[in-house]
């Protein structure tokens, strides 16, 4: 572990042999040694006391879908060297589908119908995020991903802590287009857009932010005049696709895009180059991956496919 640096997390799982006290509750206790710069050696405690309580509700209502989904991509990634691709995928389907039906069966109202879909308040998110986890690159290569691609990104995500994680698997997408109708809201706290292709006007123009991605894509229906306050040139066909740098122009518009570029990459612990997409053009699949709500270009469920599956086989469970 001597590559650790302070962006690195990492995730244990720690099981219970004997029943829980719900007055008493749980401590957890871990000693990291470690060797400072000059050689001297430290020790370091950390204690971590947690409540207990009989009723699952309890337990539902305190989860968090970042921290499963870390945890989750942290104990899929390490295994994919031993295990089938297919199991892995099959495993993270179970346990999200047994977690609905528990959730279902003790938790909701008995009014609910079986046609109607029932959710934790604060597990909203995570089927969106174990979907994207099953048809990531590592445990669904596409055609045009090669074994090292796959390592390296499988590297590189596994020490994601849960916040850059959760923005891995659904990334920002960002309107920058009307970036200058409300210039004191950055777009980052307005909102992110939904990742789906119905996100997307032809005129628009957009950025998606992941930990490792920059990628502004340009509809082709781009009025002239936001063009050239950003490209400087008003002709959407000469724009380069691919690995680009904007140009410094006193527009507000390419200022106001250029200044939220150099707040996302202070973010992240890894430089990125910023890639330029145009609509209907050859690497537009780069895009595609990561709108993760759509069919992915390697054969992964929509979202809408994924959720309707968890809920018919949830209800199932439970007959």
């Amino acid at each position: 572990m001597a590559a650790l640096d302070h962006w690195t997390t990492v995730a244990v799982e720690i099981a219970h042999t004997r029943s829980l006290d719900e007055t008493r509750g749980a401590a957890i206790q871990a000693v990291l040694s470690y060797s400072t710069q000059t050689g001297e050696r430290r020790t370091r405690v950390h204690t971590l006391t947690l409540r207990c309580s009989p009723h699952l509700q309890e337990v539902f209502r305190h989860f968090q879908a970042q921290t499963l989904l870390a945890f989750y991509c942290k104990k899929m990634y390490c295994t994919v060297m031993e295990r089938p691709l297919q199991e892995l995928r099959e495993e993270l389907q179970t346990e999200v589908t047994e977690a609905l039906a528990s959730y279902r069966k003790h938790c909701s109202s008995a009014a609910v119908s079986t046609g109607q879909l029932v959710l934790p308040q604060y597990l909203r998110a995570l089927p969106v995020y174990v979907n994207s986890l099953r048809k990531s690159e590592v445990l669904l290569p596409g055609m045009r991903t090669s074994v090292h691609q796959r390592l390296q990104l499988r590297c590189q995500v596994l020490g994601m802590d849960a916040c850059g994680t959760a923005t891995h698997f659904y990334p920002q997408l960002l309107c920058l287009h009307t970036l200058t109708e409300n210039s004191n809201t950055p777009p980052e706290l307005r909102g992110a857009l939904r990742c789906t292709a119905v996100s997307l006007e032809p005129r628009g123009l957009y950025l998606i932010h992941t930990p490792l991605t920059l990628l502004l894509w340009v509809g082709n229906q781009v009025p002239a005049n936001t063009l050239a306050e950003v490209f400087n040139t008003s002709y959407v066909p000469s724009l380069p696709s691919g690995e680009t740098k904007l140009p410094d122009l006193d527009s507000p518009l390419s200022i106001s895009i250029r200044s939220l570029i150099n707040t996302l990459n202070c973010q992240v612990s890894r430089a990125r180059k910023l890639w330029v997409v145009k609509q209907g053009d050859t690497c537009e699949e780069v895009m595609q991956r990561h709108l993760v709500e759509d069919k992915s270009p390697n054969g992964g469920a929509s979202y809408a496919d994924f959720l309707y599956h968890l809920h018919v086989n949830s209800v199932r469970l439970l007959q």
